[in-house]
């Protein structure tokens, strides 16, 4: 295997590491309002990995049921943000492009909840945008 195809990460403090050994199945920049909260942050990127390719390879993250669809994972030690699953994309692991050793190896493919954007927020970007949920993957997501 090519250390091309192998992505690590982890929270602030180091207690939480993963591993991934395939690229990424995709990557979104998540403008609704449950990521602002989760994150502290005007909005969220996160990268999907295979689950078959992705292990926990330190403590693993803790887990809030932030919806009656999905949970987001964050290190108790620390407090970093780590990830967010969703039932309906039980195939895949999302994480948070910052805690990535090297985010700059992956690419965001769209913006999604954008009719959630703080006006204020705005990038330059030429990638796709979606009011609501991408129709690249499935999504049970209501109203934020």
């Amino acid at each position: 295997m090519s250390d091309e195809a192998i992505f690590e990460g982890g929270c602030l403090c180091g207690a939480v590491r993963y591993r991934a050994t395939a690229e990424p199945l995709r990557g979104v920049i998540c403008h609704c309002g449950m990521c602002r909260r989760h994150s502290g942050a005007p909005a969220l990127a996160f990268v999907h990995f295979p689950a078959d390719s992705f292990a926990w390879t330190g403590s693993p993250p803790t887990w809030f049921r932030s919806s009656r669809n999905a949970e987001r994972g964050f290190c108790a030690r620390c407090g970093s943000t780590l990830g967010m699953r969703e039932a309906v994309l039980a195939d895949r692991v999302q994480v948070c492009v910052g805690t990535l050793d090297e985010p700059a190896r992956v690419r965001i493919d769209d913006h999604v909840w954008t009719r959630s954007r703080i006006p204020w927020f705005d990038t330059s970007d030429r990638l796709p945008r979606f009011e609501r949920s991408s129709t690249a993957v499935a999504s049970l997501a209501g109203d934020d």
